[in-house]
């Protein structure tokens, strides 16, 4: 009998793999994604159920998409989130309709920035001092910030998303200012600040069935997120061979086993993101999320394998599979880059596959936008084109990322957009 999924996100490349699994899937996605991405109507035609829905935040919504499927008998084996916004709805869903996971604790423990380095720095974990903020207590929170940790400091939402509306404060009247201005609205926004980390800035992506790890890979951005720039720039990350960095994946994995305990993680794939000073052994935690990676992160894996999205949706299918990349032995360094216009606007011109194709080194271009698209502020998760590439060491990889920004983001051009 096929599993039941309950797929929370329109994900066009994850549904194709759910159907070559054999799956039996009902998909639901908000009004956000119908605006924003093209759901492809064929598509949805191959599932067993599609809903759509305002907002995976609403739980009245949520409520009649469960009751509608014990209605008809149709309940699913699992819920899986694959995006930030729908982690705590999927754990409502899991929760209404008796799946195990995901679970409302595990989907506050990993949007709730506070309460994520609570539950880690409870069970011995390494990470940085931080204040909760509240935009209704301004003169409050500039004082505890000032007292606790100083300034500079950086500010970011409880419940972000990566650097959306992250910033550095350098001053406590910045940190009013700014408190203030996110207050207008008279809604009530809980932020953080946090002492800044230092050094190289690392993410790892796993995969857990039954709380044992299934595969576990650690790359490292070229440049830590806070300090990119613009879109184009330095902007991405490279896969760590295990045999040349065998103390920190030790390292790295035990810390893992610290956090997935404190949290209570035992199933699905996370994207934990640390620091390291050069001169430090100790990696330095920043945070977890409960979904895949993004940017170019799952497809790099493509070169040893299935992509990593993919090599976790078999696990859920098939949790019994072995284990994924087990027979890969990775010699070279993986990773990708983001090459990208650097002014907003409607894209006339990017770079030809011929260009692209002349460095002998790259072994997969994904275009996200293209000519005739319009393209926003260049902020680091304003994803454009994706270059994949290979090299020998760390060094070279580098360096060979400057080399492809040179050479290929000159031939992006864009025009304002009228009106």
């Amino acid at each position: 009998m096929s599993m039941k999924i309950l797929v929370c996100r329109w994900d066009p490349y994850i549904l194709a793999a759910l159907r070559e699994e054999g799956a039996d899937v009902a998909l639901l996605y908000d009004s956000f994604e119908a605006a924003h991405f093209h759901v492809d109507e064929d598509v949805l035609k191959t599932l067993s159920y599609v809903f759509r829905i305002n907002s995976f935040d609403d739980m009245d919504e949520l409520a009649q998409v469960a009751t509608q499927l014990e209605t008809d008998g149709w309940i699913p084996e699992r819920v899986v989130s694959l995006s930030e916004f729908s982690q705590f709805g999927a754990g409502y869903l899991a929760q209404l309709l008796g799946c195990a996971h995901p679970s409302l604790e595990i989907a506050l423990r990993t949007r709730d920035k506070r309460a994520m380095k609570r539950a880690v720095r409870s069970a011995g974990v390494a990470c940085t001092d931080f204040v909760s903020l509240r935009t209704s207590e301004v003169e409050e929170s500039v004082r505890r910030t000032t007292a606790e940790l100083g300034f500079p400091v950086v500010v970011k939402p409880a419940a972000g998303l990566g650097t959306l509306n992250t910033s550095w404060v350098h001053s406590e009247n910045e940190l009013r200012v700014l408190l203030e201005a996110l207050g207008k609205d008279g809604v009530e926004h809980f932020m953080m600040a946090e002492r800044p980390l230092y050094g190289d800035e690392f993410h790892v992506d796993a995969i857990w069935v039954d709380g044992e790890c299934k595969t576990l890979g650690i790359m490292r951005y070229l440049r830590p997120r806070l300090a990119i720039e613009t879109a184009g720039k330095s902007n991405g990350s490279v896969l760590l061979p295990r045999d040349q960095w065998p103390e920190l994946y030790a390292d790295v994995e035990a810390m893992h086993l610290q956090v997935n305990e404190a949290l209570g993680i035992r199933e699905g794939i996370t994207h934990l993101e640390f620091f390291k000073a050069p001169d430090e052994r100790q990696p330095i935690f920043s945070e977890i999320a409960s979904r895949p990676g993004s940017g170019g992160i799952p497809t790099t894996y493509r070169a040893i394998g299935d992509d990593l999205r993919i090599a976790w949706i078999k696990s859920v299918v098939d949790p019994e599979r072995p284990a994924p990349y087990a027979d890969a032995e990775i010699k070279r360094y993986l990773g990708w880059v983001n090459l990208a216009p650097a002014a907003q606007g409607r894209i006339v011109a990017e770079p030809a596959q011929e260009e692209i194709e002349a460095f002998d080194y790259v072994w997969q271009v994904i275009r996200l936008h293209g000519v005739g698209d319009e393209y926003g502020d260049p902020l680091p998760s304003s994803w454009c084109l994706h270059v994949f590439y290979e090299a020998h060491s760390l060094e070279q990889f580098e360096a060979r990322g400057r080399e492809l920004e040179k050479a290929l983001n000159g031939s992006f051009r864009t025009e304002p957009v009228n009106g």
